[in-house]
């Protein structure tokens, strides 16, 4: 227990286990499991949805909101440079998210964040694709900075994914925070940066301008769809049309469980609960263990471990910012890369803007390629994700 050790002992443990993770696991790989295994770690995560299909793809546009019809109209899709439906970028997180190696950090005053992932992709995910994933296992790093009251450390794993004609579709790069905080800092039942988060009440005029955005969304104001943007036409530091996210809720984070998380229940969820129950708190109202990711869903149960109130999941804050570059780049597009972080928890409440500027047009390898910052910003104007997106577009040379 943390209250029996004092600092430097409980920093010992902490670095011989980050010495001894490493040495156990780093350069390790492994083959995601088929979808028939069933998982008996919430962290320890296997293949999610194999297959492709229009309905998949359709899905995770309605969990992103987007309403573009390159990823939910199959006539649309067929008229397209691309045959079919797509799915849009960050898609593979539906295929199989996280890591196959589990928690790795389960000691005392430790908890357990998203990071960030470095998307690289090489084609687009089309219905009929049948993916297989293999993980490689980076280690763990520590970025503590010196006037923080926490350790912090960034574990990291790659991921392949690869369809049934054995091409390399994407590779994610994806990132786990672990928060570790001594034993002199810790305060029962509260992580301390993020103690003075409070909830917003929204007026009707700002609820009407979020609304406004809604409606331009549906219509396709600010998205090009069919009319090619062509790289000449670009211009650095231009920015792009906004997009509205928000207020969170419950209904929304439940949209991005169904697709692009793991969906257990009773039995299921009690096997993948089971053997680290230490992880998953009980819940005074009830008495039952409940499981650690209800607290992206319920504010007692976030203030149970030490959160002020529900949080959205970090892989969705990263799927949402896809939406203002698609609309943007228009149906020709590819992106080729996005380089997110997860900066800050976005609490159910919060609304996000999500805004854009490129900052870089150049020519490499032949390609003609833009780079564009993109952040998602609450109504306070605070930034909780940030991501590099890098587009390929069509020239005029072409």
């Amino acid at each position: 227990m943390t209250t029996e050790m004092n600092d430097a002992e409980w920093n010992k443990m902490i670095d011989d286990h980050v010495v001894e993770i490493n040495k156990e696991m780093k350069g390790i790989e492994k083959m995601r499991s088929a979808p028939e295994y069933i998982m008996t770690d919430e962290f320890d995560r296997g293949i999610n949805n194999r297959l492709v299909t229009e309905d998949l793809i359709r899905h995770y546009s309605d969990a992103i909101g987007d309403p573009n019809p390159l990823f939910r109209n199959p006539d649309y899709g067929k008229a397209s440079r691309w045959g079919s439906v797509i799915g849009p970028p960050t898609f593979e997180t539906t295929v199989a998210y996280g890591t196959s190696f589990g928690g790795g950090f389960k000691l005392p005053g430790c908890r357990g964040l998203v990071a960030g992932t470095k998307h690289r992709y090489f084609d687009v995910f089309r219905p009929g694709d049948e993916i297989r994933c293999y993980d490689k296992f980076l280690g763990y790093n520590e970025h503590t900075k010196s006037d923080k009251p926490y350790r912090l450390f960034v574990g990291r794993t790659l991921s392949n994914f690869i369809n049934q004609r054995n091409v390399l579709m994407c590779q994610a790069d994806s990132g786990r925070v672990i928060i570790a905080t001594p034993p002199s800092k810790q305060v029962k039942g509260k992580m301390n940066m993020y103690k003075d988060i409070k909830r917003h009440v929204f007026t009707k005029e700002e609820m009407d301008v979020i609304y406004r955005g809604y409606d331009d969304q549906l219509a396709g104001k600010n998205r090009r769809g069919a009319k090619i943007l062509y790289w000449e036409e670009v211009n650095e530091g231009e920015e792009l049309p906004p997009v509205v996210k928000g207020p969170y809720d419950v209904c929304d984070a439940c949209a991005r469980t169904t697709v692009s998380c793991y969906n257990y229940a009773f039995a299921i969820k009690w096997a993948a609960m089971r053997e680290h129950l230490h992880d998953h708190p009980i819940d005074p109202d009830t008495g039952a263990h409940r499981f650690i990711r209800d607290w992206h869903y319920e504010d007692h149960i976030a203030q149970m471990l030490g959160m002020p109130y529900a949080f959205s999941a970090g892989a969705h804050n990263e799927m949402i910012l896809v939406h203002i570059i698609t609309d943007w780049m228009g149906d020709d597009g590819f992106v080729k890369s996005v380089d997110s972080k997860d900066v800050r928890i976005h609490i159910l409440g919060d609304m996000t803007w999500v805004k854009g500027k490129v900052v870089r047009k150049y020519i490499e390898d032949k390609e003609h390629l833009v780079d564009v910052d993109v952040w998602g910003e609450n109504q306070d104007g605070i930034v909780h994700t940030t991501s590099n997106f890098t587009v390929k577009l069509v020239s005029r040379e072409e």
